[in-house]
């Protein structure tokens, strides 16, 4: 494995606590929010919501694959069902509700559930109930209740929980950790025990101040750190490579890739729906870039618009020329600054023209940079001129798009600037598709 370093983002300006973003007058809330699942709208236009009203839900005849339920994140009333582009660029259907009337949550005491005494799959439905996604991966949020359900197959079970971001561009991860480790520290255990874990591993940066492990835990807990300055650390197969070095003792030494696989932001949103009873209606986002006068980790609720996070950071001193959701490297540029929060939004930052690299596309000059960079040591110039119609690349070559990680490295040294892990990944899911191993 190839490790390189990368340019991380500025910190100096980051807030030490975390802030409560204003109440927007208007939530627009997508019905897709996560990959593979669609909601269809429980209300029509002109229908009353609560605070935490469910609003979407799988079709009937799904519920054997349910994803995770879409709450009303403020009291009002549906102004319309629309189409609407989420983050990801995806387009669909979304409830766009108008702020009006009292709050179920906000302001009122929380419940102070004792969830020890829960079973396991009260635990795990009430995860789908009440809309918890795992946004490990952030292009591929998926039903945290789902992907319980998928590792029940293993005999030893690992929680794996990264405390902070894989894509370094993007800190909320990091923020989170150093701020609620307590709530995430529960979230986890909480997690653990819907998905009867053998043991907990929390991975850490090498520089965060690691509480001691309690002695009393049901199951085996464990922190190792990792050297997040180099790039990718935050990926299932660059993680399970530290913990089986570091850790040489059962259960930890069973730890695989297809272990579960989480982090803080969802660990925390864990502890909120099962301690405090309240369902995924806002998430925590940092909010950063030069066009607007501050930044910080807000607490926004779904369906915010980034338009309106911007306007709590003082407004826009520099128009932006891109609004880059979740990441310089994993992440997307959104469309419009009418683009909502989803429950996979970790970042947004607003970007200057004068910050852009050239985006103009040219032919591969097969330069050998991407190789190079390529942490898995494929050759994504080959993958990538077999995908797009050019030179076709024999059975061997194709089969290793297998092993992409889809960390991105590839496009930021492209000097040609193509999509060339879009392209490795469209191989990618044309084997997983046909079977291929």
């Amino acid at each position: 494995m190839k490790i390189i370093p990368v340019v991380y983002a500025d910190k100096r300006r980051l807030y030490k606590d975390a802030v409560n973003a204003f109440l927007p007058r208007i939530v627009t809330v997508p019905l897709a929010q996560e990959s593979g699942f669609r909601c269809c709208s429980l209300v029509k236009k002109g229908d009353v919501v609560r605070e935490g009203q469910v609003i979407g839900a799988p079709a009937e005849g799904e519920l054997s694959e349910s994803p995770a339920r879409i709450h009303s994140p403020v009291p009002g009333v549906v102004e319309d069902i629309v189409l609407c582009t989420s983050p990801d660029g995806r387009q669909g259907e979304a409830v766009r509700i108008k702020l009006e009337g009292s709050f179920t949550y906000l302001g009122r005491k929380k419940l102070a559930v004792d969830w020890t005494i829960l079973p396991s799959a009260t635990i795990v439905q009430q995860l789908s109930d009440r809309g918890v996604v795992n946004t490990f991966n952030t292009p591929e949020p998926v039903s945290l209740a789902l992907e319980i359900e998928a590792v029940k197959h293993k005999k030893t079970r690992i929680l794996v929980v990264r405390m902070y971001d894989d894509d370094p561009t993007r800190v909320t991860d990091s923020l989170l950790s150093s701020m609620f480790l307590s709530e995430i520290y529960t979230g986890a255990l909480i997690t653990a025990r819907a998905m009867d874990a053998a043991g907990i591993v929390f991975i850490s940066d090498s520089k965060f101040p690691v509480p001691e492990t309690r002695e009393t835990e049901a199951i085996p807990v464990k922190f190792v750190k990792i050297n997040i300055i180099e790039y990718p650390a935050g990926f299932q197969k660059e993680m399970r490579k530290v913990v089986r070095k570091t850790l040489r003792e059962y259960p930890f030494t069973e730890i695989d890739v297809d272990d579960l696989y989480t982090d803080a932001s969802t660990m925390y949103e864990v502890c909120g729906v099962i301690k405090d009873g309240i369902p995924v209606i806002d998430r925590y986002v940092y909010v950063s870039g030069e066009c607007t006068p501050a930044s910080g980790l807000l607490k926004v609720r779904i369906g915010t618009s980034v338009r309106f996070l911007a306007q709590q950071c003082g407004g826009f001193t520099t128009p932006p020329a891109a609004v880059i959701v979740n990441g310089l490297i994993r992440g997307w540029s959104a469309g419009s600054l009418d683009t909502p929060v989803t429950k996979y939004v970790k970042s947004v930052a607003f970007i200057p023209a004068s910050r852009l690299p050239d985006q103009r596309r040219t032919t591969c000059v097969r330069c050998g940079m991407c190789r190079n960079v390529c942490p898995r040591k494929l050759t994504p110039d080959v993958l990538y001129r077999h995908a797009s119609g050019g030179t076709p690349a024999s059975e061997m070559y194709v089969r290793s798009a297998l092993l992409c990680s889809n960390c991105g490295l590839c496009n930021s040294v492209c000097p040609s600037r193509l999509p060339v892990s879009q392209s490795v990944n469209l191989l990618k899911q044309q084997q997983i598709s046909e079977g291929v191993k």
